[in-house]
């Protein structure tokens, strides 16, 4: 057989160790990456999905932003981490383009956890109420 063990072509010419398992896994997800770039991008592909620049850490994508602004704006989310990182990192995923074959699973795991935060916050108050309270601040100082 040609070629070091962890190599695509040790892989094909039969090896079946760890290494050269690995090597042909990790050939296919680039395969795979480059077709959805070709399908999802224009025609001209300067670079290969495995080799883009991530954005630097402090920098949040928009689905990012959006989760985190309505997370700060709930009372519940400081006695839940666990669920504000899970929330963080789904939007993460969402705002990657190498994700887009399970946007759909993501999202839907966003909401629920989103639902899950949501619970038990403070209750907003309804449009009547809010009238009343108004009309009350009015003829209180008038």
């Amino acid at each position: 057989m040609a070629g070091e063990h962890g190599s695509r072509t040790r892989y094909n010419g039969g090896c079946r160790c760890d290494l050269c398992k690995q090597a042909s896994r990790d050939y296919d997800k680039i395969r795979r990456q480059k077709m959805l770039a070709s399908k999802h991008s224009p025609a001209t592909v300067t670079r290969l999905p495995s080799q883009q620049v991530e954005r630097p850490i402090d920098e949040m994508g928009p689905v990012e932003a959006g989760v985190m602004a309505q997370i700060n704006a709930l009372s519940t989310a400081a006695n839940r981490p666990g669920l504000v990182a899970i929330a963080q990192k789904l939007s993460k995923d969402l705002d990657n383009p190498l994700t887009v074959a399970q946007h759909a699973s993501i999202s839907k795991q966003l909401r629920e956890t989103m639902a899950d935060l949501g619970k038990g916050s403070d209750s907003k108050t309804g449009k009547l109420a809010a009238v009343r309270q108004m009309t009350r601040q009015h003829e209180a100082a008038g």
